[in-house]
This record gives structure tokens, sequence and C-alpha cells, in this order.
């Protein structure tokens, strides 16, 4: 069994697609791809203003309506502990030469979804998110600080990763 966290901009991408609905079926009946809520991915989703639309509908109402299915009650408690690792991810990312600041960008919400992930042990975190949460100087950073503390390092998979593996 695969257990999965969505970055944020991955239901945004989900709702676009044209055949959306089949899409989610297709991820909710693959009981092998177990796909996990975080506090932060859903506020950013509430964040969504109300007056925004998408085929006539609230983009906001589609993108935590998806959540919810298809986190369907998984849910992953943050912690001080995936704090305080997600801020090791952001020195080490300073480090290998990130210039994102910590909270202007929202590289504090990107590195603490990573934290997450290692911190519970997750298969795979999905993101298309190239700059930041995907980019070399992170990439780096999550590996340097895995290995030195003997942590767990999820996979990342891409949106397209994503669209191979449930063939949309």
């Amino acid at each position: 069994m695969l257990r999965i966290l969505f970055d944020t901009n991955i239901y945004g991408k989900l709702i676009e697609e044209e055949k959306a609905n089949e899409i989610r079926q297709r991820i909710l009946e693959d009981k092998e791809f177990v796909i996990y809520g975080f506090k932060l991915v859903r506020k950013e989703l509430r964040d969504t203003p109300k007056t925004e639309k998408l085929r006539n509908l609230s983009k906001r109402n589609l993108l935590l309506s998806l959540y919810d299915e298809l986190t369907e009650g998984r849910y992953l408690q943050d912690s001080i502990e995936i704090n305080r690792l997600a801020l090791k991810f952001y020195n080490a990312y300073r480090e290998f030469g990130g210039i994102k600041n910590w909270k202007r960008s929202s590289v504090d919400v990107d590195f603490t979804i990573v934290a997450c992930a290692s911190f519970y042990k997750l298969d795979i975190v999905v993101s298309d998110d190239q700059k930041t949460l995907l980019g070399k100087p992170a990439m780096k950073s999550y590996k340097h600080i895995c290995v030195k503390e003997g942590r767990w390092q999820p996979n990342f998979w891409k949106y397209s990763d994503l669209k191979i593996k449930f063939n949309f």
C-alpha cells in the first residue's frame, strides 16, 4: 500500500481536469493508493476566495469536497516535532542556495508538508511546485537532513506521475 500526501496545488489541478469525476473515482477505487489529509493543506484550500468559480461552481467548494472525499477521515496531526523538522529543512535549503523567505513565500507550508510526510513515514508527496517544494535546493535539503538525522525520506511525484499512474 502506498501512503500519500498531496500538496495543495494537486487538488486544484485535479478539479480542472476535463474528466474530473472519472479521475476522482479511479483514485478512490485504488485501495493501494491511500491519501492522507493535513491541516495546512486544508487551510490553504479554505483560503480560496468564495467568489472564484469553475464551470459556474464554487472553486472553493469543489476543492474542499475533493479533499474531504480523497482523504476520507485519514488525517495527520501537526506537532512541534514536525515544525522543527520543517525549520531544519528550511535552514539547509538556505545553505544550499534557496532564496525564498520562510513566511512570505509559503515555503513554511511546503517544508511542513514534507516534514509531515517524513515524520509519519509516508511513501509519496505529490506536488507540482517546481520552484520551491520540488526545486533543487529543497530536494537537497530534504535528503541532507533525512540522512543526517536518520529520518524517513518520502519519494516525490509530480502531477505528471499521478496522471501516468491513473491513466488520464
